[in-house]
C-alpha cells in the first residue's frame, strides 16, 4: 500500500481508487454478453475521463507537465468517446 501512496498527493490518489470500483463493477455489465451495451458503455468512459483527468490534475501539482498534458488528452478523448456512445444508445 505505501508503493501506492509513495511520491502521490493522497486525496487524489484516494480519489482515483474510488473511480476503480465503479469501471470494475461496469465491466461485469459492459462484457456479460456478446451484446453491446452503449449506455454502460458511455457511463465506464465518463469514469474513466474522470480517472485521468484526477491523474492530469495531480501530475499538474507534481509539476509533471508532459504527463499532465497527455492525461488531460485522454480525458478529453474518452468524453468525446462518451457523447459517442451515449447517442448510440439512443438510437436504437
Amino acid at each position: 500500500m505505501k508503493k501506492i501512496f509513495r511520491n502521490r498527493i493522497k486525496p487524489l490518489v484516494i480519489m482515483q481508487l474510488l473511480c476503480l470500483i465503479p469501471i470494475l463493477i461496469l465491466c461485469l455489465f459492459i462484457f456479460k454478453d456478446g451484446n453491446v451495451n452503449f449506455f454502460y458503455n458511455g457511463i465506464f468512459q465518463l469514469i474513466f475521463a474522470a480517472f485521468w483527468l484526477l491523474t492530469g490534475i495531480e501530475n499538474i501539482m507534481m509539476k509533471k507537465r508532459g504527463y499532465s498534458f497527455m492525461s488531460v488528452a485522454l480525458c478529453i478523448i474518452f468524453i468525446y468517446l462518451a457523447t459517442q456512445s451515449f447517442q448510440l444508445a439512443n438510437i436504437k
